[in-house]
């Protein structure tokens, strides 16, 4: 009865070792022996009350079902929000109305510069907290509100 066991057991580790990948031989070449670390996975489907099977193999990774590998998601680049202009400074006024809005998801403080375009260039900005793609209009003065009356066009600048 005992002999009968060991043999039963011989038997049992010959198999696992030749599923697993294990060899007992010495090989010339690179390939046959050690642990194998190919994978085998199954996955079945069911749709409309019919499955299907398919399986796959690998020659990488850990035993047993593997997860997706994630992939990082692109950040976008470039200001975190864009502004137009409603109405430029000008002979009535020193300040420049500019309707602002965010393109980040994240409550965000912003500097929005404007360019005020005529004998001389003036610059003037403001300071503007945004919630996550808000839309605020505010007003910009003039850097020097005295050349109010020579400016032509605004422009906004890159906002930070």
């Amino acid at each position: 009865m005992v002999a009968r066991r060991l043999r039963f057991g011989a038997v049992l580790v010959a198999v696992v070792f030749a599923l697993t990948g294990f060899s007992s031989g010495k090989h010339k070449s690179g390939g046959g022996h050690g642990c194998s670390s190919s994978k085998s996975t199954h996955r079945t489907s069911t749709t409309g009350g019919t499955s299907s099977g398919s399986s796959s193999s690998g020659s990488s990774g850990s035993r047993g079902t593997s997860s997706p590998t994630p992939t990082p998601t692109p950040t976008k680049s470039g200001p975190p929000a864009h502004a137009v202009v409603v109405s430029c400074a000008g002979p009535s006024s020193a300040t420049a109305t500019v309707r602002v809005t965010s393109d980040v998801d994240v409550t965000r403080t912003v500097t929005v510069p404007v360019v005020s375009e005529g004998a001389t260039n003036d610059y003037g900005s403001t300071t503007v907290t945004l919630k996550a793609r808000e839309t605020r209009t505010v007003t910009v003065r003039m850097g020097t509100p005295g050349d109010a009356a020579s400016v032509r066009t605004c422009r906004v600048g890159t906002i930070s």
